[in-house]
């Protein structure tokens, strides 16, 4: 099957990985000289998203973090693409950070915040791109999603007024790249040390949009979210974060639960959870700071 892949073989071990919600197909490798690897297998169509991804890896690379790094890509088949990554170790962060004091809870999350700041610190030509010209596609998508969907949005009506009255303010963001889904989930912890994974939506964008899944942070720990922002703004918070991160998050909400109806019944049960916890830490869209962000 891996025929046309030549990297440090003969592979020791493949082992299929089922989780996550990409419809890549992922092998844990284990090369002839005990190196490990991520292995991804996608559809032929993705080729230019899928190279596009690997480019932006290998501008992360000069950064020195603890992250994938991308290590071949090309044609496993006339249908199918490879990518190969190196293997970050370690245990999940969603079920490490938890289990810690909170000092290390905050204390890695400044880490993250640390790393991110660096991911879009990467100089990259955005020349004749806007990302309000995105933005305001983005919304009004989200928007007629939200509005064909068969289930009821708690505060559906408060949360579209949010949107639509406040998302001037980011008329001129510029743009980074992004990890695209950077939360714990997308984190492992290796004696004490932060590891980044799954750069899979990988993008240009607004580097506020990165925070926009702070959500699974705070469900897990209120105190590694706060450090998030704290380290990334090295405990200076400009005055335009608070607004625009109340703003992603009420558009978030518009998107999340139309997603969730593809999946069945526990996604749009999580899909309105998370809405409600979301509604309630910024007060109903009163307030800009949610109510998780204390420093400890």
């Amino acid at each position: 099957m891996f025929e046309n892949i030549n990297f440090n073989k003969p592979w020791k071990k493949i082992l299929e990985i089922h989780e996550g919600w990409s419809k890549d197909k992922k092998y844990y490798i284990v090369g002839k000289d005990d190196s490990k690897y991520l292995l991804r297998i996608a559809d032929a169509s993705l080729f230019e998203k899928k190279k596009k991804q690997i480019d932006f890896l290998s501008k992360i690379k000069s950064l020195n973090i603890n992250a994938q790094e991308a290590l071949a890509f090309g044609w496993l088949n006339e249908n199918s693409v490879y990518l190969l990554f190196t293997w970050v170790e370690g245990e999940k962060a969603r079920k490490v950070i938890p289990k810690l004091s909170k000092e290390k809870q905050y204390k890695l999350g400044v880490d993250a915040g640390i790393i991110l700041k660096k991911i879009h610190s990467i100089p990259i030509d955005t020349k004749g791109m806007s990302w309000w010209n995105q933005y305001q596609k983005k919304v009004a998508n989200k928007f007629e999603m939200l509005n064909r969907c068969e289930i009821e949005l708690p505060n559906k009506d408060i949360i579209i007024k949010y949107v639509f009255d406040n998302m001037h303010i980011v008329k001129d963001r510029e743009i980074k790249i992004q990890h695209g889904d950077y939360h714990v989930g997308n984190m492992v912890v290796d004696k004490g040390k932060l590891g980044i994974i799954d750069f899979d939506k990988v993008d240009l964008a607004d580097p506020y949009d990165d925070f926009k899944p702070f959500s699974w942070n705070v469900i897990i720990s209120p105190l590694f979210a706060t450090g998030l922002i704290d380290g990334y703004f090295d405990f200076h918070i400009p005055n335009d974060f608070f607004p625009i991160l109340a703003l992603y998050a009420a558009e978030s909400v518009m998107g999340h639960l139309p997603w969730a109806t593809r999946f069945g019944d526990e996604e749009i049960k999580t899909a309105i959870k998370i809405s409600n916890l979301i509604f309630k830490w910024f007060d109903g869209f009163n307030k800009v700071v949610p109510s998780w962000y204390k420093r400890p």
